[in-house]
């Protein structure tokens, strides 16, 4: 996933002919999204800890960052207030994997026990106080939701935002091998049978129902739209925000090796000839035409470039 959302994703074994159902797509949105806003702080910020230990770990949500000692269970946060900056309740004791969403919400997860604990804006997945996790695989997030899968059993559970990817009640996960998002929605991929099911904000991610994804090899995504690609033909399918990357009809996808992304654009490059395309919002990288990339072995980006 080259989105920059930073969730774990793995393969495992899968079942084919899987049966997926999406509910109902929202509306198909008319102007560009702001991605994974950053709100005002009420209040100054908290001052950062100073936890004196060579066993922490650090994670951030962009908002706020959080400290942790796994072997002790101690933690501490700070940054804007309520977007995940107080987390005095929480325990690390036991606690196998740390997610957020983007400026809003953490989640630490014991995958042996299945407990959870939820912290940040509640209406972002801020909240899991009533949820079961036993036997949850892996988490992936939005900017405003996550998604608790448990690919053994093709069940998953999501909370937060409902419109952006919080509400996934009744849709079938079975065979599911991968699952990718943009700010705003989830895409769930079984990559042996080429079924797919998409959910959150449709104008950008959230509806590709009409979409055969047999032969994709490699899935990308940006704030607001996706990219299929098969290498091995040199095809590829997007959608999701057209401003943001959701319109690939004039790229040629054929030899590319690589494709990268930031919020707004994408680059998809052939690292054997050196020659790249660039698609997307053009202030803001989706614009690559007097730029030379011969010679180029990676390629970074931030947020905007």
């Amino acid at each position: 996933n080259a989105s920059g959302l930073q969730c774990k994703r793995e393969d495992v074994s899968t079942t084919p002919n899987a049966s997926l159902t999406a509910p109902a797509p929202a509306p198909v949105a008319t102007q560009a999204p702001t991605l994974a806003p950053t709100l005002a702080p009420t209040s100054e910020p908290t001052p950062a800890p100073n936890l004196g230990s060579a066993d922490i770990e650090v994670y951030t949500n962009g908002n706020a960052f959080m400290v942790g000692n796994k072997n002790t269970g101690a933690a501490e946060c700070w940054g804007r207030t309520s977007q995940g900056s107080d987390c005095s309740g929480v325990g690390l004791v036991g606690v196998t994997d740390i997610y957020y969403t983007e400026n809003a919400a953490f989640m630490a997860l014991n995958k042996h026990s299945g407990k959870a604990q939820c912290w940040g804006i509640a209406s972002r997945g801020g909240d899991c106080s009533d949820m079961n996790f036993t036997g949850v695989t892996d988490v992936y997030s939005t900017g405003y939701a996550f998604m608790a899968l448990n690919k053994n059993t093709g069940q998953a559970q999501c909370w937060g935002t409902h419109h952006n990817g919080g509400y996934c009640s009744g849709m079938d996960f079975t065979g599911i091998t991968d699952v990718y998002s943009t700010s705003y929605a989830f895409m769930a991929l079984n990559k042996n049978t080429g079924q797919a099911s998409c959910w959150g904000d449709s104008g950008y991610g959230g509806n590709c129902s009409s979409m055969d994804f047999i032969g994709v090899t490699d899935v990308y995504s940006s704030g607001a739209a996706f990219v299929a690609l098969s290498k091995n033909i040199g095809q590829a399918q997007c959608w999701g925000y057209s401003g943001y990357g959701g319109n690939c009809t004039n790229v040629d996808f054929t030899g590319i090796t690589d494709v990268y992304s930031n919020g707004f654009a994408f680059v998809a490059l052939n690292k054997n000839s050196g020659k790249a395309q660039c698609w997307g919002d053009s202030w803001v990288g989706g614009s690559c035409s007097d730029v030379d990339f011969a010679g180029v072995t990676d390629v970074y980006s931030n947020g905007y470039a």
